[in-house]
This record gives C-alpha cells, structure tokens and sequence, in this order.
C-alpha cells in the first residue's frame, strides 16, 4: 500500500509517531491497523481522492497557531523547538486526552477543566481529536481517582466521551519531547489494542509492548500449553483476565462481568481444571493474562 501511495502522492510522508503540528497545508490521515500517520501536501489530492482517504483512514486535523499564545508555546516545547514556558525549571506530566470531534468540544473542555482542576493544570489543545493536561509538580499530585472523577464529570454534566492517559512526571531540564512522544506512543498503542478503557497507563499499556516484542515461539508454547486446551474460549479468557487486572479481587471481577460470585469460581476452577494453571497465584495468573492477550491478537488477525 506504501508504495501504491507513494505513486499517487510523491511528498507522502509516513511517520511512527503523531505529529504534533503540522501545516494548514498539508493533509494528516492515520492508518490505524499499523499505527502511521501520514502527511500529504493539499495540492497533490482531488477531491475524490481526498473522499477516499477520508474513507479509508480517519483525518488528524489540527489546531491553527493562536499568534505565540501559551498555547503556541507548550507545542514548541513538546516538539523541541522551544523553551518550556515556566518561570523555573520543574518536574511536568502531560495528561493525554482524546476524544471525537464535535461542536462545542473545546468550549465545554475548557469550562470542565477550569471548573474541575481550577488553574492547577493548563489545557493545550494538539488538533480536532486530542489535547493534553500539563500538571507541574506541586504538594499536591492529582491521583487517578482525581482524573476517573473527572473523567464521570466530563460524560454526565457536559455529555463529553474522552479517553485518557496519565503520563508521569518528568523533568524539564532533561530532554522532555522523547519522553512525551513515547507516551504518546503507548497511549495510541493502548486505544488501538484496547479501545474500551476510558483511562491508560504505563502500567496498563505496557503488558501490549510485552506481548508485540515476545518472540513467536514463546507465543506457540502458550497457545499450546493455554489456549488450545480451552480451544480459546474467550469468556473464560476475559473471566481470568479480569481477575488479574481487579488484583485478585473476586468481588470486584464478579461486579464487572455482571455474574454472581459463584460463577466466576466456576469459571476459575475450570479454567484451572482444563489448563492444570491456578490463577489465584500470580505466577499462574501472569501467563493466563498474557494468554487472553495472545488470543485477543489471533483473533483480531483472523
């Protein structure tokens, strides 16, 4: 496909990772199954094509330049073109946002976080689709249950559907933009694997990263040992995977399946019957996670 684009367009540009700005003349498409951007110049897509594209790959549309606002100045930053706007070098993290584009977003964004977050973090909005919180490190650090209460808030008093991933604090002295850009990465790679969670992690995108670098035959062991005993079944996979991310905690897990107590130790003490594998213990419940993500990829491949 690269090559058949490259023919249509000559000043395609693919990228591993979302730019952060780009110019009001040129196009941004993400190709999600393999996690690219590309960048387009304007002048070389029709109109049919452009319709094409849109239909083939969803459109990145960016934010126009607010004339060297804070805005302006936090982007520079993030892109290391520029110096952080603070008074004094700090420790920063970026809370990532995503979200889909509709009328009126940014104006209820604003007024959400203002009224949830006071002035203790700026908003900076990237394109249509997404914006990052930037928290500097003061006596108080916003915890995740701060940003899960907002994140209610957000659905229930502006009728706003956001996804977010909490970055973690970085100083502004050491070179700040690989440090966000990774977490840019792990955040896309979390919503492409995982699109129902509402708020990612390092820890919750990280067992994706382990998964994509295990090698094939490490793979082949599990399926055989795991996933062809239970000849896949997927609502024994989601019951242990559960379990492990709830912390072994049989009330919460039961909860969330929308099943009774009783029936997810059935669930648990046949897949522990099938498979000779008990997830109660973490070293059994590790590779009973790694197998739902296993046969969440095969599935999704097939």
């Amino acid at each position: 496909m690269s090559n058949n684009l490259v023919t249509l367009f000559p000043t395609i540009d693919l990228l591993s990772e979302c730019p952060i700005k780009c110019e009001k003349n040129k196009y941004i498409f993400h190709i999600e199954h393999t996690n690219t951007w590309m960048i387009i110049d304007k002048k070389e897509v029709s109109d049919r094509e452009y319709a094409l594209l849109v239909s083939l790959f969803k459109e990145i549309k960016p934010t126009p330049p607010t004339d060297n606002s804070i805005s302006d100045k936090w982007i520079q930053f993030l892109q290391d073109i520029g110096p952080v706007p603070l008074q004094e070098d700090s420790d920063i993290r970026i809370i990532q946002l995503h979200f889909k584009e509709q009328d009126g977003l940014e104006t209820d964004l604003k007024q959400a976080v203002s009224a949830y977050f006071d002035d203790a973090l700026q908003l900076i909005f990237i394109s249509s689709h997404d914006a990052v919180l930037i928290e500097q490190k003061s006596s108080y650090i916003h915890t995740y249950d701060d940003f899960s209460s907002f994140i209610v808030a957000l659905e229930s008093d502006f009728f706003l559907k956001v996804q977010m991933y909490i970055g973690k604090f970085h100083s502004t002295v050491a070179p700040f933009s690989p440090h966000f850009l990774k977490e840019k990465e792990w955040f896309f790679k979390g919503l492409s694997r995982n699109n129902s969670e509402q708020i990612y992690t390092m820890e919750k995108t990280f067992p994706y990263s382990l998964i994509e670098q295990m090698s094939e035959e490490m793979k082949q062991m599990i399926r055989k040992e795991v996933l062809e005993p239970i000849e896949y079944d997927m609502e024994l996979l989601q019951t242990v995977q559960l379990f492990f991310e709830n912390g072994f905690n049989a009330s919460v897990t039961a909860k969330e399946l929308h099943v009774h107590r009783n029936t997810l130790q059935y669930r648990l003490t046949k897949f522990q019957d099938i498979t000779g594998i008990s997830v109660r213990y973490f070293d059994g419940a590790l590779v009973s996670y790694c197998a739902s993500l296993i046969a969440s990829e095969d599935k999704a491949h097939n």
